[in-house]
C-alpha cells in the first residue's frame, strides 16, 4: 500500500487511531525517559505546553475514534431492524 493511500476517503485504515497511537507513544517515551533520568539523579525539562498538547490529542483521537465506532454500530443495528422487518419500537404501546 502506498503512503498516499491512507489519505483517501475509501480505506480500511482509522487515522485518527493512529495519530492518537502515536501521540500516546510520544507520551510514555517522554515518561520513561523522565524515569530514567530521575533515576540517575538528573531532572528532564520540558515545557508543560507540550505535554498538554499530547495529551489532549491523545484524548481527541481515541474519542473521536471510539464515538465513531459506537455510532456506526448503531446505525448497523438500526439498518439490521429495518432490513429483517423487526419493529422499531421494543416497548409494546398501552391500548387502554
Amino acid at each position: 500500500m502506498k503512503l498516499l493511500d491512507i489519505f483517501k476517503d475509501d480505506n480500511d485504515i482509522n487515522e485518527k487511531s493512529i495519530l492518537g497511537f502515536a501521540s500516546f507513544a510520544v507520551l510514555a517515551g517522554y515518561g520513561i525517559i523522565d524515569i530514567i533520568t530521575g533515576l540517575e539523579g538528573k531532572q528532564f525539562v520540558i515545557e508543560p505546553i507540550i505535554l498538554e498538547v499530547f495529551a489532549a490529542l491523545t484524548a481527541g483521537c481515541f474519542g473521536i475514534s471510539s464515538y465513531e465506532k459506537v455510532a456506526n454500530r448503531k446505525t448497523e443495528a438500526d439498518r439490521d431492524k429495518a432490513l429483517l422487518g423487526a419493529d422499531t419500537n421494543p416497548l409494546p404501546e398501552d391500548e387502554g
